[in-house]
């Protein structure tokens, strides 16, 4: 996706019209290559705003299943010989990029073909449609303390800056819209214009323009979102929206969490299972840490860790048992590990 990936190969940029005749006639003679793998076969193209003038490149939604039946490679050379001549291309990730000829002077249009899983797909499509509609309306669930992507609304877990489980909250993308306070009616209508997408997103229930300047962004989303034309795009569209909703977010993430719980309450149970599973694997590492081992044993560096690795995988499923251990029947079961451990060392 964006058009970079096949510069060298004379990928160029072509009018609405073209573009939309050489889509048309990719996804036929696509559909005569897929065609036998039925249901797994699904390709959807991903929308642009509908009065875009020009295309540097397409997107299209693939079902993965079908690079599992067939390699890119596979997919590329059948594709050149469908077009009768070879066809340059680059893989990157779950993205195929293929240069479809232009005619008549050697230049070629990039198409992207992106393996998104099968459970993913609908969801992967409402993210990605829309120009930059996706990145805009995730900056509202960011704010919240959930994570909105091409793959779905999260709750990620945190124990402090510590990551430790991510919580699918719901992959229905029309419904993960209304909870994040837009219009999802709104927006299976599409999208005619950058403008109708910058008021569906300024007219969301949560919208504050504050979110999005890039000095308010973390340095990866600042490198990524300043080489993004619609995003800078939006940028200057707030500076001249004088009346623009403000807002009142609460710093504390955590003050929306109960709006979570109640708009998608199958989620209470998995939520309760992770908080168990963080506790769980903490009195784990109270029991079992390199001060605790490193007592023990005498051992520290990068000795110490070789040895806790190697006694995580001699104990297998039974570190889960550590917890229900007293003190001296976890010190003699390090003691005794250890010894096998030296043992093994020295008839290695």
């Amino acid at each position: 996706m964006g058009g970079n990936a096949l510069s060298s190969y004379g990928a160029t940029r072509c009018s609405r019209d073209v573009a939309m005749q050489m889509l048309e006639d990719f996804l036929a003679r696509f559909a005569t290559l897929t065609g036998p793998l039925g249901n797994e076969a699904r390709v959807e193209p991903i929308a642009a705003y509908r009065l875009k003038p020009d295309f540097g490149d397409l997107d299209v939604l693939v079902d993965s299943r079908v690079f599992q039946s067939m390699s890119p490679l596979s997919v590329v050379e059948a594709l050149s010989i469908n077009y009768g001549k070879s066809l340059p291309w680059v893989k990157n990730g779950p993205v195929l990029s293929v240069g479809l000829p232009l005619p008549g002077d050697g230049q070629c249009l990039q198409l992207d073909l992106i393996g998104t899983p099968a459970a993913e797909f609908d969801f992967s499509l409402g993210y990605f449609s829309w120009n930059d509609m996706g990145n805009l309306v995730g900056r509202i669930a960011h704010k919240m303390g959930l994570k909105f992507g091409h793959d779905g609304l999260w709750l990620p877990m945190r124990d402090g800056t510590n990551l430790h489980d991510e919580l699918l909250i719901t992959r229905d993308f029309g419904r993960a819209l209304s909870f994040l306070g837009f219009d999802a009616e709104r927006w299976r209508q599409g999208f005619d214009s950058l403008d109708d997408i910058y008021q569906f997103v300024a007219r969301g229930e949560h919208f504050n323009p504050d979110l999005y300047p890039l000095e308010h962004r973390n340095h990866t989303a600042r490198v990524r979102d300043k080489k993004r034309p619609v995003y800078m795009g939006f940028l200057r569209w707030i500076e001249e929206q004088p009346t623009l909703n403000r807002y009142p977010w609460q710093q504390d993430k955590s003050a929306y969490l109960p709006d979570v719980m109640s708009a998608f309450p199958a989620l209470q149970a998995e939520y309760g299972l992770s908080l168990g599973r963080l506790a769980h694997s903490k009195a784990i590492r109270a029991c079992f840490n390199g001060e605790v081992v490193s007592e023990i044993t005498g051992l520290t560096g990068k000795a110490l860790g070789a040895f806790m690795a190697h006694f995580k995988r001699a104990q297998g499923d039974g570190m889960d048992l550590l917890p229900m251990l007293s003190t001296q029947q976890i010190r003699e079961l390090i003691s005794e590990e250890f010894k096998q451990y030296q043992a093994l060392i020295a008839n290695s």
